[in-house]
């Protein structure tokens, strides 16, 4: 965990090196100080609403494994997001699955792998608002297409390999065959994979597939509102279309490993999307600055309250590793 800290804070500090650089401190403080923010109170029905949106998504995830309500959900879903803002490397993907799997007495495994399908889904729904953002945008960088077409094809990719895994999964036996290694360990490495593919099996049943792409779309809408409103604070006054740009370049920025709470990339890759659009750089970097901290401490303050309520302690969150 140590390394891995210390990892994530050069990399955060490269990417602070960027964004910082020429940046007029003085006129930084101003307009944040001078923000308009009455714009805060429409975000915080719309950040809400993207947990709800997440945590009935997440219960059409685990359909195939058992049965719950959105309520159930919602206080792993915002302990694993707090846990993302103060552990490094997204640990707190890892913490959310070890939450859920032991209050509820279900495989860690499988619920990993609902994470990891859910993360695919995020990107679907990223995917499908910037491909409808660009045919009203005039003024794209070039790289925008080809990632497009790109991670396009990854996701097919993906979701082509997940369904092979789910109706093939009785190939997995074949690793029996391993030479080297002990049966024990063969047959719980087998468990663990069959359990892990078990969270993938939504993708059979096309209804409740087709539901998680739609609240998939529903908490990307959220989120680029999110992100509509609090530019206003400083006067940035863009259009949708530019802000899922915006959204599209900051969630690429954000999957680079780095320090707790994507500290650095998330403002690097916010300036320069911005930028691009013609918006000062100290206007920018203020606008980022109040999205990143008002973010995190709507997470961090949800996530804690229900660390302390169901009595989750640091030392227990450790074993999740």
């Amino acid at each position: 965990m140590k390394n891995r800290i210390l990892l994530g804070i050069l990399i955060s500090i490269f990417f602070l090196f960027f964004v910082l650089r020429n940046i007029n401190l003085g006129n930084l403080l101003n307009i944040i100080v001078n923000g308009k923010y009455l714009w805060i109170l429409p975000t915080m029905v719309t950040y809400t609403l993207a947990f709800i949106f997440r945590s009935i998504r997440w219960k059409f995830l685990f359909l195939p494994i058992k049965k719950f309500t959105a309520k159930q959900l919602f206080s792993s879903l915002m302990m694993g997001f707090a846990a993302n803002c103060i552990f490094p490397m997204r640990f707190g993907e890892v913490v959310r699955a070890y939450i859920v799997g032991k209050k509820h007495n279900i495989s860690k495994s499988a619920s990993f792998a609902t994470i990891v399908l859910e993360r695919i889904m995020d990107g679907i729904g990223v995917l499908i608002l910037l491909g409808v953002s660009l045919f009203f945008l005039h003024k794209v960088p070039s790289w925008t297409r080809k990632t497009l077409i790109f991670a396009i094809l990854l996701f097919i990719g993906t979701l082509i390999t997940i369904c092979v895994l789910i109706i093939k999964k009785h190939f997995v036996d074949l690793l029996k065959h391993l030479p080297g290694i002990k049966s024990e360990l063969k047959e719980k490495i087998i468990y663990k994979i069959k359990k892990f593919i078990c969270g993938f099996e939504v993708i059979k049943d096309t209804n409740s597939f087709f539901i998680v792409i739609f609240f998939s779309l529903c908490v990307w809408l959220c989120e680029m509102l999110n992100m509509y409103f609090l530019v206003k604070v400083v006067s940035i006054d863009l259009s949708i279309f530019v802000i899922i740009f915006v959204l599209f370049a900051t969630v690429i920025g954000v999957m680079i490993p780095a320090a707790p709470g994507a500290i650095g990339t998330f403002e690097f890759f916010f300036v320069a999307s911005m930028m691009f659009f013609g918006i000062g750089k100290e206007k920018a970097l203020a606008s980022a600055l109040i999205i990143h901290s008002l973010g995190g401490i709507y997470v961090i303050s949800l996530g804690v309250y229900y660390f302390f309520k169901e009595g989750i302690s640091y030392k227990e969150i450790s074993h999740a590793r």
